[in-house]
């Protein structure tokens, strides 16, 4: 019965442990393939049976086969991009390095007295155990680099946290070792490999959770940015109705402000005309948009901005030339202006000159994006950018700004010059 216990079951929660945990990293990375749940499960299912059957053989190289049928699983089921072959592909190797360099380093520690084992079963369970553990930590250390390389909205601390629990599996089960191995009977074995199955479904559980946590965050971010684009473009929309308004009253009034005029030059009252003039051609100035660009969105969001510049007194100096900015999504155009135009306003409005620049322009293949505006102090530098000036803030609204930029392949830069605060990004088509 012990036999049975060590050297069927334990293997057994082991492999099953590990290969759900594979499956779901190739799963929280991305998916682009839309393949039913029931035929995915199957398939997996099978593999799965296969796999664990073909272990039993003791074969390394059976092993070794059976995994690498991942990557085309992988390919299959999850993501058909060759770059994530890779990534699958990464998985088998880390998996395969990570069990020969554990079973290695535990060997030494054991050679060292370091941990210190009576019999020969503890030795065992400890080693079987340890490496999925170890593994599975490595594999999700592998999940998060990636998913950090492809910008979603993973701290440092989350990081962190997701590792205590295998961390606390581990120390958890040395130490139950350490109490049984003096006297390792069937029903403490059995009562540790519950102990083991259970923290396998609590890990395996607080991955998934930790994943949904993620997602959840990275589409409040993106909620976030969709509710700005929606507040820049309901004030749009409020300032061109309450413009048709004053349109409406402008006509009803145009025959008495020519009348106005007719009798002004009439009288030889030039001067007080030029002004009346003047002032009509004010009105009608103030009714109309601006066109800056062929882009919509960004035709909104410049004139909104505008006018709150106009409001602090800030000169406006806009140029954009013809450039196709459709391969951008639109909240993605909303958060790269919107947040940097926020920014600049801030500081110039502040400043001595209050004057902001901006130039969009084609540089080759990349779209090259130029801001400059007047700022009373130098920044602080932090790194390679520099540090906000806005008390108690995180700076999200410019890390979401080279979010975007990271995915458009583009770069940005920062410099501070003359009193003048230079951004300079660049996007690739």
């Amino acid at each position: 019965m012990i036999e049975t216990l060590l050297y069927f079951v334990l293997p057994l929660l082991g492999s099953v442990f590990i290969l759900t945990t594979i499956f779901n990293g190739m799963k929280s990375i991305g998916t682009n393939i839309t393949v039913s749940a029931s035929k995915k499960n199957l398939i997996l299912t099978v593999y799965m049976l296969i796999t664990l059957l073909l272990s039993f053989t003791g074969n390394g190289l059976v092993n070794l086969i059976t995994l690498l049928f991942i990557p085309l699983l992988g390919h299959y089921l999850y993501n058909s991009l060759r770059l994530y072959v890779i990534y699958y592909t990464g998985f088998v190797v880390a998996l395969y390095l990570t069990d020969i360099l554990s079973i290695l380093l535990l060997q030494l520690l054991f050679q060292a007295g370091i941990i210190y084992l009576i019999n020969k079963t503890a030795y065992y369970m400890v080693l079987i155990i340890t490496i999925r553990f170890v593994e599975f930590m490595v594999l999700k250390i592998l999940v998060n680099v990636i998913r950090r390389r492809q910008k979603e909205q993973i701290t440092r601390r989350q990081m962190f946290n997701s590792f205590l629990l295998p961390m606390f599996s581990i120390i958890n089960l040395f130490s139950m070792m350490y109490f049984m191995q003096v006297y390792p009977s069937e029903s403490s074995i059995l009562l540790f490999e519950i102990n083991i199955a259970l923290l396998i479904g609590l890990n395996i559980y607080f991955t998934s959770v930790f994943d949904i946590i993620t997602r959840n965050t990275h589409l409040e971010n993106e909620l976030n940015l969709y509710v700005q684009q929606q507040v820049i473009q309901s004030r749009y929309y409020e300032n061109l109705e309450q413009k048709y308004d004053n349109t409406r009253k402008l006509v009803h009034d145009i025959r008495n402000h020519i009348l106005a005029m007719e009798h002004l030059y009439m009288e030889q009252q030039n001067l007080i005309g030029c002004q009346y003039t003047k002032d009509v051609h004010e009105i009608l100035n103030q009714l109309g948009q601006k066109y800056y660009t062929s882009c919509k969105i960004l035709n909104i969001i410049l004139n909104d901005k505008v006018q709150i510049m106009q409001a602090h007194g800030i000169e406006a100096d806009i140029k954009i030339s013809e450039v196709d900015l459709s391969f951008i999504r639109e909240v993605d155009i909303t958060t790269l202006f919107a947040n940097i135009l926020d920014n600049a306003i801030e500081a110039a409005a502040d400043s001595q000159d209050k004057r902001i620049i901006l130039r969009v322009v084609m540089v080759h293949d990349f779209i090259s994006i130029n801001l400059k505006n007047s700022m009373l102090t130098e920044p602080v530098k932090a790194g390679t950018g520099f540090q906000s000036t806005k008390i108690s803030h995180e700076g999200l609204g410019l890390k979401n700004v080279e979010r975007v930029i990271t995915n458009y392949k583009g770069d940005v830069q920062y410099e501070w010059r003359e009193q003048y605060f230079i951004t300079r990004i660049m996007l690739g088509l």
